[in-house]
């Protein structure tokens, strides 16, 4: 492409100088089918010029309605669009792969994809952070638009993830006041707010994610498992928590009763050593639907030897679910605390044959 541009030009260079050496005006003729047309070449080179102005013109006027935004007459700017089109893909490629250096190194030559800006700077900061270079992350985290809730998502899970959870959430707290913007932000502004201890506040901003409807049903389900046994394991730790709190009692009786708030509770009963009654807590309430949510939480939980209960319904369970995954995992989970790594090798064997990609 450049050394046909380069011949074009040394070929216009000899049209134009040609005449201009030889003190003859040249012209041109041009045969359309009936029509001929002849000019001097200066004339040729004024009409020529405003027909590409006007081309110009036209294209800068229409490509945004065409959706050409991209497109150039410029055959080097275009060369440098699909090298860093081409950048950006390897890059988003050994992102996923883990290749943190490598994708890091093809987002610093992506740079000229005007049309995912805020997605390239977003991938290029997690690239950077993940190749251990966070003060670069931060900076390109700077770079982009701080007037949207997209970019505040971006710099506040980089912070979250440097541990700095006060940081980031007073970077949320401002953006979380517009309903627009507080739906994208909330699952990182109550993971902030729980990762800097202000369990209580946690409460009241649940409060304000129902009223407001930051969650759709679905997510709601599954974003309070995130925060219930969370937030009151915390209190609890502090031997704050109260079932009889304002704080708790200004929950709507179908949170305090759901699921996710009982394993909080669970995990307070474990904190203040009533390890038999937390457990008759969890059978008496805990539905076989409910394990999917329940497991990833109730791992974490020492409950000992008192399993006993738990394993039988379990194991009541197993007779009409063979092949369940997550039944196998709370079983091995089971085993484990009641002093049977055998038992528990086994149930995680059967778990991972039913489900390979489920997690300890």
């Amino acid at each position: 492409m450049i050394r046909l541009l380069i011949v074009v030009l040394l070929l216009a260079a000899a049209m134009w100088v040609g005449p201009w050496l030889t003190q003859n005006p040249g012209y041109l003729m041009l045969v359309l089918g009936p029509w001929t047309v002849e000019m001097t070449l200066i004339g040729f080179v004024i009409i020529l010029l405003l027909s590409l102005s006007l081309l110009w013109l036209s294209l800068r006027i229409l490509r945004p309605v065409l959706g050409f935004r991209n497109w150039t007459l410029n055959p080097f700017r275009g060369r440098q669009q699909r090298k860093a089109r081409l950048a950006f893909e390897q890059a988003a490629l050994a992102l996923a792969a883990g290749r943190f250096q490598d994708a890091e190194q093809y987002f610093d030559r992506s740079d000229a994809m005007p049309e995912f800006t805020i997605l390239r700077q977003s991938m290029a900061c997690y690239a950077a952070l993940q190749a251990g270079h966070a003060t670069k992350a931060m900076q390109l985290a700077e770079q982009l638009d701080a007037t949207q809730a997209q970019s505040c998502y971006v710099k506040a899970d980089l912070l979250l993830r440097q541990n700095q959870a006060k940081a980031a959430m007073e970077l949320l707290r401002p953006y979380m006041l517009l309903p627009a913007d507080a739906p994208l932000l909330a699952p990182l502004y109550f993971q902030a707010l729980l990762a800097a201890g202000h369990n209580i506040e946690v409460f009241h901003t649940v409060l304000k994610a129902i009223e407001q409807k930051w969650f759709t049903k679905v997510q709601w389900q599954a974003q309070r498992y995130q925060i219930y046994p969370q937030a009151i394991r915390h209190l609890a730790a502090q031997g704050v928590f109260d079932e009889s709190s304002d704080y708790w009692l200004a929950l709507p009786s179908k949170e305090r009763k759901s699921m996710a708030a009982v394993l909080g509770r669970v995990w307070a009963k474990v904190k203040a050593g009533q390890v038999e009654q937390a457990e008759k807590l969890l059978v008496d309430h805990l539905a076989y639907s409910d394990l999917p949510l329940v497991w990833p939480v109730l791992r974490q939980i020492p409950l000992k030897r008192h399993v006993v209960l738990l394993r039988k319904q379990l194991q009541h369970w197993l007779r009409d679910h063979k092949e369940d995954a997550v039944l196998y995992a709370t079983l091995a989970y089971c085993a484990e605390q009641d002093g049977e790594p055998m038992q528990a090798e086994l149930a995680w064997q059967k778990a991972m044959q039913y489900q390979p990609g489920l997690k300890i």
